[in-house]
């Protein structure tokens, strides 16, 4: 029986063991350096499909289809001023990623573009944008091909609009407003051609940001918790959480713009991820709460706010 005993026990323990690896090996593959699949899937810009153009006299609209040689494929809504031009002007030019749930519908919040160009980029996810619950989960392999595509998409949609004969190279100001605030900050931090990185209601530490998220659905804290940290590796959050890139933005100017009673940012996360950035930097503090589809009247009031401090503070040629 001690024979036996000694044996079960060994056996136990190399079946211990070989999960543990699997473990780690699987924990390895899911926080694995990113930059060469970004690299990959920007690749070039094969073509771009141009939708029509839709105006209401002030500002005219149009889709765009990205489409990059490794198959990467995305749309851009352009929002512009509508007056036609003698001689075509370069202008300031705004790209922007909204929430999941707006995308590239963002741009009919813009309104008057005050000369400027918008674009606005939907996420290039291919899942169910309404599973919830336990459906969710069969949705990750879907959710990790866009978390992965969407830095990329944004150097793809620069390579397009910086060779449009109405936009101007020097004035690129990037937008990441709440669920795309980490992608803005990836972008920002490996493509210069962004002038000005503007993050409004986002902050750092995936991890927290999760378990905020989290709050309401489970209320059992430890098990919250458990969740979150799943979500979070499922994710790749220790890559992709925003303060380990957004030292790379500087020296190039970084405004964050938060709200004073945001429910979904916990002010450590705010204060993480300004505290990571180099100079020069800037955080402000808008009242109301966080923005949600939901809530137009808050998204609309970043929007002004970007395009009023960008006129009054534009960034040095």
């Amino acid at each position: 029986m001690t024979s036996v005993a000694r044996r079960l026990g060994k056996f136990v323990l190399v079946v211990g063991g070989l999960k543990v690896i699997a473990l780690g090996a699987m924990a390895a593959w899911l926080l694995r350096d990113p930059t060469p699949t970004f690299d990959a899937r920007r690749s070039t810009l094969a073509r771009a499909e141009v939708g029509p153009v839709t105006s209401d006299g002030v500002t005219s609209e149009q889709d765009v289809r990205i489409v990059a040689s490794s198959g990467l494929s995305f749309e851009v809504a352009i929002r512009r001023p509508a007056a036609p031009e003698a001689v075509v002007a370069r202008r300031q030019l705004f790209v922007v990623l909204g929430g999941h749930e707006r995308g590239k519908g963002a741009a009919q919040l813009i309104g008057d573009t005050r000369g400027a160009i918008f674009a606005s980029l939907e996420y290039p996810f291919d899942g169910n944008h309404r599973a919830t619950g336990l459906a969710v989960l069969g949705e990750v392999p879907a959710i990790r091909r866009a978390l992965y595509d969407t830095p990329p998409a944004v150097s793809l949609a620069l390579d397009y609009l910086l060779a449009r004969p109405d936009v101007d190279s020097t004035r690129v100001e990037l937008v990441g407003a709440s669920f795309g605030a980490p992608f803005a900050t990836i972008a920002a931090a490996r493509d210069h051609r962004v002038s000005r990185l503007w993050l409004a209601h986002g902050g750092g530490d995936t991890y927290a940001l999760i378990a905020r998220g989290l709050e309401r659905e489970i209320t059992n804290a430890p098990l919250r918790a458990g969740v979150a940290h799943l979500g979070n590796l499922l994710a790749s959050g220790p890559r992709f959480t925003p303060e380990k890139w957004v030292g790379q933005v500087a020296p190039r100017p970084l405004v964050m713009l938060n709200a004073e009673e945001d429910e979904k940012i916990p002010r450590r996360s705010v204060d993480l991820l300004y505290a990571a950035a180099g100079e020069p930097k800037e955080l402000v503090w808008l009242p109301g709460k966080h923005m949600m589809g939901s809530r137009p009247e808050v998204i609309e009031q970043l929007i002004a706010a970007v395009q009023a401090r960008a006129a009054t503070a534009p960034v040095p040629r």
